[in-house]
């Protein structure tokens, strides 16, 4: 293999016009292929498409639409929700309603006056037939199910006369007199109030008038609005939050795509933009918009972070890394860095919140290896005088880039077995951007520094004295009498960080992991605080036919499991809405029995409803018939709607063959929650066995493959440890943390042994060679960590807290592995060595026993296995 290196190096720099055209026709071609990059925000980055919850996601979404965005209204003082609905404001409303419904990426649209509409069909519509008027109150849908449900109690009951008391109480708010029908054996004269209300009824004929009892009449709103109590009707809190708050609720397409999506909630935003309420201010939000904010963000976002950490390498390079072209390596990983994103295009890798870390780390990790190459050509030129430098950094520094570029895709190929797709996308881009670094770091540097030593060979001073090789030098001189408990403490701190791991708690509050100053972060804030509330459980109930699903078993069911769910979970649930809450919540009256509708009356109210309640609660789709239940969330965290959602699934059993089946954002989230949490800290071990078993079978040795993971470990357990000291609430992004740290943290363990057997083999004593390796090798370790942990740190300054709190806490442990590395590594190296566990099996036995220098000294005659001396002129090899 020697040959061949050398025959590499000196081919390289022979032909480095060569190397040149044809670098850049594959940069080209490969560039092209960025074009091809899509950015992904949708399910699909979160959730498996094999997944029960991706698939009841979809499922849900064909029946009744995507997200929702909210239109709030939130009343100024002196006005009411009444004022909505009249005048200009309601014209307002009614046009803003046409122009988003007509709009190709929203499916439905439902609106305060909506919902008013509904409640007017409901009391002025017949039961016998829904689409005309009742000729009386007690013939219409609310008259007949309100009493059905007095007669549903037992005659002369404390519930019975109460139900008969807000029946009296309807008729002098709706008429104008007390209900005549009422006896006292009925109800007792002395618990009936006198009327001390006008009514509706101008004429005596016991019916609203017709020109009175309509939407656009304000006291007409007022009584459909507010109940018995005075309070806002239960049914219409979905539209009607409470008296200074309504909302517009806009449905968009199913299954959209993220543009698509986008394109939708943009349209809501822009139709409200230039109106105005009178009265009201206007809070336009949801999800969507969220997610398109993320959407934009990744678009640019991504070459800002790599703009961010460009700037300071370069501040790097300038300043510490003393070699001439010293901007090269930069150079060689940028082009890198186009090879792996463009080859990322062409396999279809989508760019998600997570992926978009790629560029800063493969920054990071991947200007190491060509900072290791120039530095150790230059340092073959000015310490050693070589007569081939080229060829004896090739040789030497040409295997050990490649180990530590397989221990970085073995660490990385963990993630691969993430449950999250866009952590697996993550890795396998990561898996290809360093094996195409390392390829450009070894071929373009050795061409470009080749010819360039052929025609202006480099003179220097010797830089082992430097500021950077003195640091390292000290870093590493611990007494090697000191490796065994340096052993034991990375041992009780890896297996303490495992212990606590299981106790560290994820950011599981989605809202959190947004840009707080965003105008639609604070929008969603604002819907929280006005409203209580932050997303939607829907519950799609579905069965072989329509009538399956209004038959009084099922409705019976659906009006309990409501009713239920709502008092079992009052912290995580505000709200619900379906075709039965209209007629559920008319019959609840304090004190009188639970008395769920029959399936024909819930048949009945559908029949009764606008089309735009029907399509938002009632789905036939072909063979396909469902009913949506809609709960509205309170503000909460992932892990708090988990418990809830999962305990859903479990007992949800409507009769027969109906099934409901938990869906929608709050769902989705969940299933994020659990797909992230069910291997996250299994992918940190995996990482460190496949390091272990790769660095097993390539070093030839256990000892030598442990030595490199000491720091790794202490690294690993210290992360864990000091979020659980400081109770830090982790970013869901620390499952690509792990392997990351191990990756970067390899490399420089593994490039730190391998070089100090290079120098046990030119005769150093372990000392010795441990100082060697520290001085010569110490500028380029430290300027390689600096831009690591930049590379990983300039994600701590995206506006995103998701990104920005996983890059503070990588950055960290980052730090923590690299000193360690330089600490800790040399010592217990030493140490090791000094029993003959290191070169075992590596180094031939006779070298090691006349291995005795005590200091460095320069090898001037390298062998010219390349041929660099065959054809003249040729680049000294």
């Amino acid at each position: 293999m020697q040959r061949f290196w050398s025959w590499l190096a000196v081919e390289l720099g022979r032909r480095a016009g060569l190397v040149s055209i044809v670098g850049l026709v594959v940069t080209v071609a490969l560039g092209l292929g960025i074009t091809q990059l899509e950015f992904a925000t949708g399910q699909d980055s979160y959730l498996n498409k094999g997944d029960q919850v991706a698939k009841d996601n979809v499922a849900y979404q064909d029946l009744f639409g995507g997200q929702i965005m909210i239109v709030l209204f939130t009343m100024e003082e002196g006005s009411t929700v009444v004022d909505l609905t009249t005048g200009e404001n309601r014209e307002t409303i009614l046009e803003a309603t046409e122009e988003i419904a007509a709009n190709p990426n929203v499916e439905s649209v439902v609106t305060p006056l909506t919902g008013l509409e509904f409640s007017d069909r409901l009391i002025q519509n017949s039961y016998a037939d829904p689409s005309e008027r009742a000729g009386l109150p007690t013939e219409s849908v609310a008259g007949t199910v309100l009493q059905a449900a007095i007669d549903a109690e037992e005659p002369g009951s404390e519930e019975q006369i109460l139900r008969y008391l807000d029946q009296d109480r309807t008729a002098c708010r709706l008429l104008g007199i007390a209900n005549p029908l009422i006896t006292p054996e009925q109800v007792p004269d002395e618990r009936r109030e006198p009327c001390d209300e006008p009514g509706f009824d101008a004429d005596g004929d016991l019916a609203p008038e017709p020109d009175v009892a309509v939407l656009t009449n304000p006291e007409w709103v007022d009584f459909l609005l507010h109940d018995n109590t005075g309070e806002i009707r239960k049914s219409l809190r979905t539209f009607f939050p409470d008296d200074t708050h309504a909302q517009m609720i806009v449905r968009l397409k199913g299954n959209a795509d993220i543009e698509v999506e986008g394109a939708g909630a943009v349209a809501v935003k822009e139709v409200w933009e230039d109106r105005e309420i009178e009265g009201a201010e206007l809070t336009v939000t949801g999800a969507p918009v969220l997610l398109k904010d993320i959407n934009d963000y990744l678009k640019g976002g991504i070459l800002r972070l790599g703009a961010i950490a460009v700037a300071i390498m370069v501040l790097i390079l300038l300043v510490l890394f003393d070699v001439r072209w010293r901007l090269l390596p930069l150079a060689v990983v940028l082009v890198g860095v186009i090879w792996a994103f463009g080859l990322a295009g062409y396999l279809g890798i989508p760019l998600s919140v997570v992926t978009i870390a790629g560029l800063p780390v493969m920054l990071g990790v991947g200007i190491d290896y060509a900072i290791q190459m120039h530095a150790r050509i230059e340092e073959e030129v000015v310490i050693d005088r070589a007569s081939h430098p080229i060829q004896e950094t090739a040789r030497n520094l040409g295997p050990a880039l490649l180990v530590v570029t397989f221990d970085a895709v073995f660490a990385f190929a963990a993630l691969r077995f993430a449950k999250v797709p866009m952590i697996r996308d993550f890795a396998l881009l990561l898996c290809i951007g360093v094996a195409v670094i390392c390829l450009g770091s070894i071929i373009l540097p050795l061409a470009a520094l080749g010819i360039r030593e052929y025609r202006s060979p480099t003179t220097g001073r010797d830089f082992r004295e430097g500021a950077l090789g003195r640091l390292t030098v000290w870093l590493g001189s611990l007494s090697p009498r000191v490796a065994p408990p340096l052993m034991a403490a990375s041992l009780v701190i890896f297996v303490g960080g495992i212990v606590v791991e299981d106790k560290l708690t994820l950011q599981t509050d989605p809202v959190q992991w947004v840009n707080q100053e965003s105008q639609n972060r604070k929008d969603i804030a604002t819907l929280e605080e006005e409203v209580d509330s932050s997303s939607e459980l829907g519950i799609y109930v579905t069965g072989e036919t329509e009538e399956e699903l209004f038959t009084d078993e099922n409705v019976e069911y659906l009006h309990s499991f409501t009713n239920e769910t709502l008092a079992e979970y009052p912290d995580l649930l505000n709200r619900a809405s379906s075709i039965l809450t209209p007629i559920s919540f008319l019959t609840e009256i304090e004190g009188t029995s639970d008395v769920a509708p029959t399936g024909e009356q819930i048949r009945t109210a559908y029949e009764a409803a606008p089309d735009a309640v029907k399509t938002f609660t009632v789905a036939n789709t072909g063979d396909d018939h469902a009913m949506n239940i809609l709960f509205t969330t309170r503000p909460s965290s992932l892990d708090e709607r988990a418990e809830m959602v999962n305990e859903i699934r479990e007992t949800a059993d409507p009769p027969g063959d109906v099934r409901a089946t938990p869906s929608g954002l709050a769902v989705v989230g969940v299933g994020l929650l659990e797909n992230l949490e069910s291997n996250r800290v299994l992918l940190t071990y995996l990482s460190i066995l496949f390091v272990f078993l790769f660095l097993t079978v390539r070093l030839r040795s256990i000892v030598r493959s442990l030595l490199s993971l000491v720091p790794v470990l202490i690294a690993v357990g210290a992360a864990s440890l000091v979020a659980f000291a400081l109770s830090l609430k982790l970013s869901p992004m620390t499952a690509v943390g792990g392997p990351l740290v191990i990756a970067v943290c390899t490399e420089f363990t593994s490039l730190i042994l391998l070089r100090f057997l290079e120098e046990r083999k030119r005769g150093l004593t372990p000392q010795a060679a441990a100082d060697v390796v520290a001085a010569r090798t110490g500028r380029a370790f430290i300027v390689s960590a600096m831009t690591a942990i930049v590379g990983v740190g300039v994600i701590a300054t995206s506006s995103l807290p998701l990104l920005r709190d996983f890059g503070i806490i990588v950055a960290m442990n980052v730090l923590v592995a690299l000193l360690s590395a330089l600490v800790i590594l040399p010592p217990v190296m030493v140490w090791a060595e000094q029993r003959g566990w290191v070169s075992r099996g590596m180094i031939d036995p006779e070298i090691i026993a006349h291995a005795t220098k005590t200091h460095d000294e320069s090898q001037p005659d390298t062998p010219d296995l390349g041929g660099a001396e065959v054809t003249t002129p040729t680049p000294t090899g």
